[in-house]
């Protein structure tokens, strides 16, 4: 069975237990997922233009629970917010519960055309393998197909450890300096951003080049 279809049938499995809600998407508590999209936006204000209403892809959108903080702090104005997710009972189900004309979702692990901003907030952090070498490949593919569709930067958030790891629960640990020289190596200059609220995550922040070198 291939890695996508483990994933669509792990998160659509998840989603009718669960529902609309953080435990929907393996996540552990709202508190955490909001605090991982503050900072995921803190880093989008340092590098876009204000004057200019922000395309920003959300890869692995789950239940939409990104659009929904966009909503909550009265930013979605500010968006043109495109969602996400392999799995189709999801996006079919965001597309019901959304009618923000800021707001789209469509099928698929990467964006149909070019956005400023792609980010992944808890994509990456269930392994469907215990390999932790293969998964790294997998999701390191992953964010090359959605590169070749950004023109700002790619933000994404991983848990982290000393040694890359798969748990006993199948959650994935990156080694933070693997991941940073094979994003500087296959992207461009890569920063991160450690929050004391979130003791094992660890926020990347790839900036495409040619945004440097225009700004």
């Amino acid at each position: 069975m291939s890695i996508d279809k483990n994933i669509i049938d792990a998160y659509t499995k998840r989603y009718k237990k669960f529902g609309a809600t953080p435990r929907g998407s393996f996540w552990v508590s709202k508190k955490r997922q909001y605090k991982r999209f503050e900072i995921i936006l803190k880093e989008i204000r340092k590098i876009a233009n204000s004057s200019h209403r922000i395309k920003l892809a959300d890869i692995g959108c789950g239940y939409g629970a990104m659009a929904d903080y966009l909503i909550s702090i009265n930013e979605i104005n500010n968006y043109n917010y495109q969602g996400l997710d392999i799995s189709p009972i999801l996006i079919e189900q965001c597309n019901k519960r959304f009618s923000h004309p800021n707001i789209s979702f469509s099928l698929g692990k990467n964006p149909n055309n070019l956005c400023m901003f792609t980010i992944m907030s808890g994509t990456y952090n269930l392994s469907m393998t215990r390999d932790v070498l293969e998964w790294e490949e997998y999701f390191f593919k992953c964010l090359s197909e959605c590169w070749k569709f950004t023109s700002d930067a790619m933000i994404f958030n991983l848990q982290v450890s000393n040694q890359q790891r798969v748990s006993d629960n199948n959650i994935y640990f990156a080694e933070p300096s693997r991941v940073i020289d094979r994003c500087v190596s296959y992207f461009g200059p890569t920063r991160t951003v450690k929050s004391e609220d979130l003791p094992e995550d660890i926020t990347f922040t790839v900036v495409n080049s040619n945004h440097l070198n225009s700004a």
